[in-house]
């Protein structure tokens, strides 16, 4: 089989395994390099065939402006060549580094990436296609391994994948389909057809990592293990098998554990693996976020921690998210979530009895003398009967206090406020919420949890006084 037969056999079936379809409209990153160069002439010679409609995108990245803007129109002359529409943007990408205090491959990359979001978006196309070859995924392999990543770094990079930006809304369907194509198909590919292609002066340079890894590292390994770079090319497709079987139990625990919501059950965590939880939590994170980016193996050993912990903590995450341990659930929320039951903040409120007491977000507070129920037990948190003797105190609505103390119905002694906060597994985000109904002989009522033991209705009283929290969305 010639050479470029056997390219385009290998560009197709990456196309099949990166689940592009006939009919297609594609956006090709195109530098003019020898392996988008291939990339941009096989699927020229394949458009007819999948019936596929080309756009090739270079992005000029200003790193060195002669020579960005000489490779430029290069690139133009060769999709040109191959009878494929032309497209550049030019992004300066050193000021974007400087303004950003990061790395100039991660603002050529971020920046490049945003910029091919937006010409896709433009053509309505299926995705961004890229020239990523075997050797690409051997070296991002060996990167990941040697910053310790686990089996997801290892598994490198897929035939089709959703990449997103953070700080952004940017989703993007990146298409890789020669990750199963040697880098030498692409170089003789372009010489068969007569191919000068864009030498980038900066893949030479050894500023870079991965270009370290290429240049220095893996040539050493394939001499002292020839294959090396086909064998992580493997190591790669075996991980991401293995992070199959992984990612499908993970999802079927925590398609178990979710509640209705959108918190997660803490006794689906119990008796399995901690490692499972903790993979448990990562997913859950990136439900919540949209992303696991910036979330780092100590947040996920902290919440592993936490979850078989005391209820009613909390941790603050990257992306502006807060890590909740409630008594039977624990989860995710962000700064604009509001879950309390309660209404906010409320300054000290005489409570008539009988009458009614309007709160903010449409709660209120009733309190009226009625007669004794065959039942005491309202089978509703946010009412309570109490005895009828309120009327001889002056009772105040307020939020919880300092040094406040509490004698629960069926105890004697008084505890610490926080200390039955804790016992009653109120999340420590409610806690500064919860309406407490208080008397000159000490509080009477924690909305929602608990009846003072003095203020018991006692065998004798024919009446009772009702008190009730209730929401308009209640009613």
């Amino acid at each position: 089989m010639s050479t470029e037969a056997n390219f385009l056999e290998r560009l197709d079936a990456g196309l099949t395994l990166a689940s592009v379809p006939n009919g297609a409209s594609l956006i090709v990153a195109f530098s003019g390099g020898p392996d988008s160069s291939a990339l941009l002439s096989g699927l020229a010679k394949l458009k007819e065939q999948r019936n596929l409609t080309l756009l090739a995108a270079h992005v000029n990245h200003q790193i060195r402006p002669e020579s960005s803007d000489t490779a430029e129109n290069s690139a133009r002359q060769i999709a040109e060549s191959q009878g494929v529409e032309f497209t550049a943007i030019t992004i300066d990408v050193p000021a974007i580094a400087a303004a950003e205090k990061i790395s100039i491959e991660s603002a050529a990359r971020q920046s490049r990436y945003l910029a091919l979001t937006q010409i896709a978006n433009s053509r309505d196309a299926f995705g961004v296609v890229t020239g990523h070859t075997r050797n690409d995924q051997a070296e991002t392999v060996l990167l990941h391994a040697a910053r310790g990543a686990g089996l997801k770094g290892i598994s490198g990079m897929s035939f089709s994948s959703t990449l997103r930006i953070p700080e952004s809304e940017v989703e993007l369907n990146v298409l890789r389909p020669m990750l199963d194509t040697p880098r030498t198909d692409c170089v003789q590919f372009c010489e068969e057809l007569g191919i000068v292609a864009v030498i980038d002066e900066s893949n030479s340079s050894r500023e870079y990592t991965r270009n370290k890894i290429r240049l220095d590292i893996l040539p050493l390994l394939n001499e002292a293990a020839p294959g090396a770079t086909d064998a992580f090319a493997r190591l790669a497709k075996n991980a991401s098998d293995d992070l199959d079987i992984i990612e499908w139990v993970v999802d079927q625990h925590i398609s178990q554990a979710r509640n209705d919501n959108g918190s997660y059950a803490r006794s689906a965590t119990q008796n399995i693996p901690q490692s499972l939880v903790a993979r448990m939590l990562m997913r859950a994170y990136e439900i919540q976020v949209g992303h696991s980016q910036d979330l780092e193996r100590v947040h996920v050993l902290e919440m592993v921690r936490q979850i078989s912990g005391r209820s009613g903590t909390s941790i603050e995450l990257p992306n502006g998210t807060r890590f909740f341990i409630d008594k039977e659930a624990f989860g995710f929320a962000s700064p604009d979530d509001d879950d309390c039951p309660f209404p906010n903040s409320i300054s000290d409120i005489e409570l008539p009895l009988p009458g009614s007491i309007q709160l903010d977000q449409n709660f209120t507070i009733n309190a009226e003398i009625t007669d004794r129920p065959s039942n005491l037990n309202s089978g509703n948190p946010n009412i309570i009967f109490a005895t009828p003797d309120l009327l001889k105190h002056a009772l105040t609505l307020r939020n919880r206090k300092n040094g406040d103390r509490f004698q629960p119905l069926g105890m004697t002694p008084k505890a610490k406020l926080q200390d039955f906060f804790v016992g009653a597994g109120v999340p420590e985000r409610w806690r500064n919420r919860v309406p407490i109904i208080d008397s000159n002989q000490g509080i009477v009522w924690v909305a929602g949890y608990r009846l003072a033991e003095w203020a018991k209705v006692q065998p004798a009283d024919t009446q009772v006084a009702r008190l009730e929290l209730v929401s308009s969305n209640e009613r």
